[in-house]
């Protein structure tokens, strides 16, 4: 008989047990990958290296886990801090828009220019708008996963928004 998620956390929790661990990862790895691959531009080695991180990290701390949130939520919220000490290790946070000098979309093709848009964001507001519109969490959850209060949530959420509209202003004339 197989065991419940809950049944999986409370044997991962009070024993340490590494096969209900295991068989944790195994049901939420492709949600986790997928939401950090979003987050790094669609880098899959990156992404693989940091979902690694997050799972250890994830069983290490383990016992943390309150049940509270959904356990794919508590998750994602550990895949961000990874994700955004990561990032900032790879270089300081710059934020670009057009007038600091970006060149905007040129309108050739929407995908292009949406991950050129998405790159101009800050790492928050990336985060925001991809958790929100692209994994689809409620705004309540993003909050969670990013360990800001709902109001910053939806603060970046808007200001992204803005920005991608106004980046991609280029491509909705053209296209």
């Amino acid at each position: 008989m197989e065991k419940s998620e809950a049944q999986l956390i409370a044997a991962a929790i009070s024993s340490g047990d590494r096969q209900a661990f295991g068989a944790l990862v195994l049901t939420h790895q492709s949600a986790v990958r997928l939401v950090i691959r979003r987050w790094t531009g669609g880098d899959e080695a990156w992404a693989d290296d940091l979902a690694q991180e997050t799972f250890i990290r994830a069983y290490h701390g383990i016992m943390n886990f309150r049940g509270d949130s959904k356990f794919l939520t508590w998750l994602c919220q550990i895949a961000y801090h990874v994700f955004v000490e990561q990032k900032r290790k790879l270089r300081p946070e710059t934020e670009l828009t057009d007038e600091s000098g970006l060149n905007p979309a040129r309108g050739l093709n929407l995908e292009a220019d949406l991950a050129q848009a998405m790159a101009c964001l800050s790492t928050m507001e990336q985060a925001a708008i991809t958790l929100c519109f692209q994994n689809e969490f409620t705004h309540g959850e993003a909050a969670k996963i990013m360990d800001i209060p709902l109001g910053t949530l939806k603060s970046h959420v808007n200001r992204a928004k803005e920005k991608l509209a106004r980046l991609l202003d280029a491509w909705k004339r053209e296209g």
